[in-house]
């Protein structure tokens, strides 16, 4: 099969494009004939190194897929050949063929798109799960979503409308303003802006954002900060500034503030203990309201870019330039 193989921690630049024996199916597992895959700046650091969790060299980077299942192994119920799926993955998405556990694979509904769905795993999954098992936004309250045009922050958008927040986007430039007011923003602010935090209070009749949606960090942080209301939450989704925040724990206290930590990966069976296995069902049921909610037209996935798997040194860079709208895709098998 073709695929992109990464034999050190070089980089997208070091990944090759190759011909390589399709995967062994373990017990547990599925073969899923890829379609489309997501490129994240998740993999960005995955591929150099820089994430938490090292796959085994060498290995086929990926681990967001759409496609049709071609093989189950024998213990394998609720799948068969045919059925189209979208999955995480522990890696292995930007080839032609994958293999998947069976807690991690979910029936894509006809009237879905299998470009569409190869979003809702982990795009549409981190921000439904940050914003309601973590982060418990109510309707009503206000939230704020940094880098609202990404990857995660146009699903968290649309998310916590659906959810009856009012929605604050911030974002680097007016055009990707403008997409997040598309998806039901209701008010759009530049980053650059001077005291953003004093900007999202007076949007907030002074009382500041009763949740933060942030998958960017950095110099961001100190305004969310002054721009969260008391007794509100912080959801660290992410750095993609490159920058990691040190959090002053006196605002902490003087605001009765919270900061959650987000890592979608451990639902997944991404961590150093693996328990996907204990939360398969509620991942499934979560599964089943996105994948519901994209067929009823209530959620719109966004990719503004989408390339050959050959050409995955594009895709790559539309994600590091932080040129992109919504999530970066690679067509593997197409469909």
């Amino acid at each position: 099969m073709k695929a992109l193989l990464c034999e050190g921690w070089h980089g997208y630049r070091g990944l090759k494009f190759v011909d390589t024996q399709p995967p062994a199916l373990p017990a547990g597992c599925v073969r899923i004939a890829v379609a489309y895959s997501t490129v994240s700046f998740g993999q960005l650091l995955v591929v150099a190194g820089k994430y938490q969790r090292k796959p085994p060299l060498p290995f086929v980077p990926g681990t967001e897929i759409s496609g049709v299942i071609l093989e189950t192994a024998p213990d394998v119920s609720g799948f068969k050949p045919g059925d189209r799926v979208a999955a995480s993955l522990d890696w292995g998405g930007y080839g032609e063929q994958a293999i998947a556990t069976v807690e991690t694979v979910w029936h894509v509904p006809n009237g879905v798109g299998l470009k569409d769905a190869a979003t809702i795993p982990l795009t549409y999954g981190t921000a439904y799960a940050a914003l309601h098992w973590r982060g418990g936004l109510v309707p009503g309250q206000a939230l704020l979503v940094h880098g609202a045009a990404g990857g995660v922050g146009l699903p968290a958008v649309e998310l916590g409308k659906l959810a009856g927040a009012r929605v604050l986007a911030v974002g680097s430039s007016q055009e990707r303003l403008e997409l997040a007011r598309a998806h039901g923003a209701d008010e759009g602010l530049l980053h650059t802006e001077p005291e953003l935090g004093q900007r999202v209070k007076a949007l907030t009749e002074g009382r500041g954002a009763d949740l933060v949606f942030d998958p960017v960090g950095g110099a961001l942080f100190d305004e969310t900060l002054r721009g969260t209301a008391p007794l509100g939450r912080i959801l660290i989704i992410g750095f993609a500034s490159g920058t990691i925040p040190q959090i002053p724990a006196n605002i902490l206290l003087v605001k009765n503030i919270d900061v959650i930590g987000f890592n979608f990966g451990i639902y997944l069976g991404w961590s150093p203990v693996d328990e996907r296995k204990r939360h398969a069902e509620k991942l499934r049921t979560m599964m089943q309201t996105l994948f519901g909610l994209a067929l009823e037209g209530r959620i719109k996935p966004t990719s503004s870019d989408c390339f050959p798997l050959q050409d995955f040194s594009s895709a790559f860079e539309a994600v590091e330039s932080r040129k992109s709208f919504g999530r970066v895709l690679i067509e593997v098998g197409g469909g």
